[in-house]
């Protein structure tokens, strides 16, 4: 070895017991305030104690209070106590400054542009001020924000903000309102806008077809002109999806929920399931769980995303309450002709607001107009001033208002009518699906909707004629309502529901592959029990495999891996060949459809976009179902996506492919993997489009693994309650709870307590 190799070694060595030293006088120093032995004190409103301890299930209790306050006071020490990190980090993204406090990074310079082009934080602060002073969203702010605050300023600051010298600041209830707001596009009316964008970009693509393109979306695209089009083809700055994702950003893809009524259950009363899709590539998982014992008596459990001050899903004594993302369009592209730094409006130009900001060092350039529609240029040119032409506008719902608080009232309702009244307004577009204690069971849509002259959002629309700017928003009585239907059940997973009579909320819905299976489960029986949910849940049962394998017979080996498919039971396994053959023809076959619309290197481009899978794979289903596709023979294509399977993934395992993963949020996987702090890989038994799903991909160089986040069941015939939330409660690594839950998620193994 030569004299500078030792070198180097000694200095990686030295680096490493330097390391190794803070990290143990780090935990030396804090570990007994995270491991959480006994109970800790939070003064409540009312002068009494909220008491808090750690159940023998690692959720924590809060013990105390009486009314909404002393609650959501709870959640957020709870929040800042198990989350620290994740919470702060939300807030610098939803407030721009992620490259302000830590070392440059492409990614968090994305999300920075974004917010400030939102400007998702100043606005918020302008919101507040149209809550009523005493009204409840004040309340729930306040409250939630002093509980995060407790907490700071009475525990040091954890590892990750000692090393990069970071000391965040106290938070303000306006910050909370920036986060959701971000959250809310980020996470969901991005998936909205993304299809829409999508929709451009077939347009501009050389194998576009509007027959076919008004087939795919139909009734949507109905009024698709050729003047639409050639105004399409010169949109200026008509940029890509690019799937924005970070490590501690959550993003909603897709979900299952249902609710047996007694009629259908073991126990004769309703029995409640459900099991949401987001990112599980990253630790601690998005969603956290907490339980509330009130003086009174009344109890809640449920699940929240550090950051919200709302119980999303869980129960009380009374209720259940679930949701699945309801894949409402709720946000909007328009057209706008920019003319010398001005908009039109019906003949007139008006000049366009502009903000200047500085982002990773460099000035940005961002426009608006007095509607609020942010003008959408390309990343290079934010430091320039806006040249003319027609540019895409993106209209998002105006403001987090103090309506969309009423979520945060479910864990008080009594009864599945009550929470029905509580629910229709909501930043977050959703399908409830509700339960009670009296044998009720229920939908609710809920979301905030645009009222749009067009009846329907899927086409950009010129606004410069002020009669296709939206008029308001729909009210209550426009979102579907259902309770205790005939069917004695109720399932949703992500599908289109639609009452026919009201204005159009959704247009694109997933394909109906995932509430088909779960609608055929719950008609095999009239006797399901808490242990059939279970199993419901871990369903790998694949219905698109089962319809389509026969039609690939002529091209598969008449034996070996030919037979292996052919004779396969359709259900995902981590050790099966065939599983893993037919999951690689599946993409094969899905990009080779695509591509002949958008061309090789587009569809390479847009294929790993989760907006765009519900799009390309539903073509690929047209595909197999019609034998063609606008009128191109899909036979060549089947052929063609097995030769390349058979010819480059013969060998795989389904666990090759499929698999659970996750990286800690802040290090993000940049730390050696021997010091635990990022999880797996292990094998999973979850699929393509079935019940227990999982998919592998990757945005933008950063791999991710959409799966189940959180299982849980509830039985109203008792205070019991099953879940299982992949990785750990703790987003601290040197708690022994931060990774407690991985072996639960592997094996299917749920907790239980009672309320």
């Amino acid at each position: 070895m030569s004299m500078g190799m030792k070198q180097d070694s000694l200095i990686a060595c030295n680096i490493f017991i330097i390391i190794g030293l803070i990290l143990s006088h780090w935990a030396f120093n804090n570990l007994i305030d995270y491991q959480y032995v006994g109970t800790s004190t939070l003064e409540s409103i009312t002068g009494s104690n909220i008491t808090f301890t750690r159940s023998e299930h690692l959720t924590l209790i809060g013990s105390g209070g009486d009314n909404i306050h002393d609650l959501y006071k709870g959640l957020g020490w709870m929040h800042a106590k198990d989350r620290y990190v994740q919470l702060c980090l939300m807030r610098l993204a939803s407030q721009g400054r992620l490259t302000e406090v830590f070392p440059f990074d492409e990614m968090n310079m994305k999300f920075d542009l974004l917010a400030k082009q939102f400007d998702f934080y100043d606005k918020s602060k302008l919101h507040m001020k149209t809550y009523h002073p005493d009204g409840v969203a004040i309340q729930i702010l306040s409250a939630y924000t002093e509980g995060i605050n407790h907490f700071m300023e009475k525990n040091n600051r954890p590892l990750e903000f000692v090393i990069t010298n970071y000391h965040p600041e106290p938070f303000k209830p306006s910050d909370i309102i920036a986060f959701m707001a971000f959250v809310s596009f980020v996470g969901l009316n991005e998936i909205s806008l993304g299809i829409e964008k999508t929709v451009l970009e077939f347009i501009h693509s050389e194998g576009f077809s509007t027959p076919f393109l008004k087939e795919m979306f139909h009734p949507h695209l109905n009024n698709l002109t050729n003047d639409y089009i050639d105004i399409y083809k010169n949109i200026k700055h008509l940029k890509s999806n690019d799937g924005l994702k970070s490590a501690f950003v959550p993003s909603i893809t897709n979900s299952n929920n249902w609710v047996v009524s007694g009629a259908l259950s073991s126990s004769g009363m309703p029995i409640m399931s459900v099991d949401p899709h987001l990112d599980v590539s990253k630790t601690p998982n998005t969603f956290y769980e907490s339980t509330h014992v009130m003086d009174d008596g009344r109890t809640v459990f449920g699940i929240s995303v550090p950051g919200i001050p709302v119980l999303m899903m869980g129960r009380n004594k009374d209720v259940s309450f679930t949701l699945t993302y309801g894949m409402m369009d709720m946000a909007d592209y328009f057209l706008e002709n920019i003319t010398s730094g001005n908009y039109e409006r019906d003949g007139q130009l008006l000049p366009l607001k502009q903000k200047e900001n500085i982002v990773a060092g460099r000035k940005t350039l961002f426009y608006e107009t007095n509607e609020g529609h942010i003008i959408e240029r390309y990343t290079d040119h934010y430091d320039r001033p806006i040249d003319d032409g027609i540019y895409l506008a993106i209209k998002l719902p105006t403001e987090v208002n103090e309506v969309s608080f009423r979520q945060s009232l479910l864990p008080f309702t009594k009864t599945v009518q009550h929470a029905q009244n509580v629910l229709p307004q909501s930043m977050l577009c959703s399908n409830y699906l509700l339960a009670d204690v009296h044998g009720n069971i229920g939908y609710q849509q809920a979301g905030t909707v645009p009222l749009r002259p067009s009846g329907t959002g899927l086409m950009p629309l010129p606004a410069w004629d002020s009669k296709n700017l939206w008029t308001g928003y729909l009210s209550d009585s426009d979102y579907k309502r259902t309770l205790n239907p005939p069917e004695n059940f109720i399932a949703t997973a992500n599908n289109l529901i639609q009452d026919p009579n009201k204005p159009c909320v959704s247009t694109y819905p997933a394909i109906p592959t995932r509430v088909n299976r779960i609608t055929e489960l719950l008609k095999s029986s009239s006797n399901h029990s808490v242990e059939d949910m279970m199993r419901y849940q871990s369903d790998s049962y694949s219905i698109i495999a089962e319809k389509f394998i026969p039609l690939l017979e002529p091209y598969l080996p008449k034996s070996g891996i030919g037979n292996e498919l052919r004779s396969w039971d359709r259900i995902f396994n981590s050790e099966s060949r065939a599983a893993a053959l037919w999951f690689q023809f599946w993409e094969e076959f899905v990009a080779n459809t695509n591509k002949i619309f958008l061309g090789e290197e587009n569809v390479e481009n847009m294929k790993n976009i989760v907006f765009n899978k519900y799009i390309f794979n539903k073509i690929a289903l047209i595909g197999l179902e019609q034998g063609q596709v606008d009128g191109h023979d899909i036979t060549p294509v089947i052929k063609k996506s097995i030769e390349t399977v058979l010819e480059k993934y013969e060998g795989l395992q389904y666990k090759d492919v499929t698999y659970y993963a996750s990286k800690n949020i802040f290090f993000s996987g940049k730390l050696p993997k021997f010091l635990g702090f990022d999880i797996g890989p292990y094998p999973v038994n979850s699929g393509l489009e079935v019940l227990n799903i999982g998919v592998v991909t990757e945005y933008l160089g950063q791999p991710c693994i959409f799966s189940q986040t959180w299982r849980f069941i509830s039985d109203m015939s008792s205070n019991i309650m099953y879940s299982i939330l992949p990785g750990g409660p703790s987003g601290n690594y040197f708690s022994n709870i931060y990774n407690r839950e991985v072996d639960n998620y592997l094996n299917s193994v749920y907790k239980y307590w009672e309320l």
